[in-house]
């Protein structure tokens, strides 16, 4: 990687930062244990699941957070994301995947605790990325799990009527590149941060979850920090990228034999986010390679890495008929 990508990257996510700093029940009903992997776009059953889940918890990094504080407005049947109002805190340009998803007609009666935080890690320490780490308090998926580990018994979520997202690993896998470290470095350190992953996801199935959705890194390498994917580290972030998917894929489809009564669900953005970056007029874009900030449209990507509305949107739909199609 040259030294003027280097420096690129660098500025970039010191301007990510900037972005950033704006800005229990333990009842357990166990049911039989299921893992599945399906591409997400995959076809959707049209039948609308008769008792929709209640409780969506949400964990996660800078493409899923709304700006969700613990100690604010919290969700509620008539306001069902709490704080801070609809489309929240994102860095879309306006709503991002999680509010498609909730407000969706078809989810009436469901309320999201969404922890997700910018900038954050699987494990921070494991990942070696304290140089890229948040500002605040919440730098990674485990700090994340102790703030709603604190959630009030009066909250009525049980085994089954919840489901948990679990979407990490941009973080994870661009600071490896950021760092400058090569594809084996690389990837013995992600084999540690993605063990801690399945740990991690062990300690919510403690806490009473039966019911996890586990999210894998889009083609971040077309972003356009990294060349809209021609630049000199896009080949270092596809590749890392494709280790990631792969490692976690194949641990969720062993979760459930670790876990007995866990239901384990995989969900790949890749199709999704291929089909509209390949198909930009189609979306009302002018082409791939342009970004609107703070606008999210009509390009594609919001900023140098974050996707901006259209794809955001269409994700959304995309989760939402994945989960359709798995009575979720």
């Amino acid at each position: 990687m040259s030294c003027n990508a280097k420096a690129y990257m660098a500025k970039s996510w010191l301007l990510l930062r900037g972005i950033f700093a704006q800005g229990v029940s333990l009842r357990r009903q166990v049911t039989m244990g299921l893992s599945s992997f399906v591409p997400a776009l995959a076809p959707a059953s049209s039948s609308v699941p008769a008792v929709p889940p209640q409780y969506l918890f949400v964990f996660g990094d800078s493409y899923t957070t709304t700006g969700f504080n613990v100690s604010g407005t919290q969700p509620s049947l008539s306001d069902p994301m709490g704080n801070p109002g609809y489309p929240g805190t994102t860095l879309s340009g306006y709503d991002n995947w999680i509010d498609v998803v909730v407000f969706n007609s078809s989810r009436n009666g469901t309320v999201a605790y969404n922890y997700a935080t910018s900038s954050n890690f699987v494990n921070v320490t494991a990942a070696q990325g304290q140089a890229y780490e948040a500002p605040g308090p919440i730098k990674d998926f485990g700090d994340q799990l102790t703030e709603f580990s604190q959630l009030g018994e009066d909250v009525a979520w049980n085994s089954a009527n919840s489901v948990f997202f679990n979407f990490f690993g941009i973080n994870d896998v661009t600071a490896q590149v950021y760092a400058g470290r090569n594809y084996r470095h690389s990837v013995s350190i992600l084999a540690l941060d993605i063990a801690d992953y399945f740990d991690l996801m062990g300690q919510q199935y403690e806490l009473g979850a039966r019911s996890f959705v586990t999210i894998l890194v889009p083609p971040i390498y077309r972003a356009p920090v990294f060349g809209y994917g021609t630049g000199s580290s896009a080949v270092e972030i596809q590749n890392l990228t494709t280790y990631w998917n792969h490692r976690v894929a194949a641990g969720c489809r062993n979760l459930s034999i670790s876990y007995p009564g866990a239901r384990t669900f995989v969900f790949d953005p890749t199709s999704i986010f291929d089909e509209i970056l390949d198909s930009t007029q189609q979306f009302g874009a002018p082409d791939s390679t342009c970004f609107n900030y703070p606008q999210g449209r009509p390009c594609l990507w919001h900023d140098f890495i974050h996707p901006g509305i259209v794809i955001q949107e269409a994700f959304g739909r995309q989760v939402n008929a994945f989960l359709k199609s798995h009575a979720l």
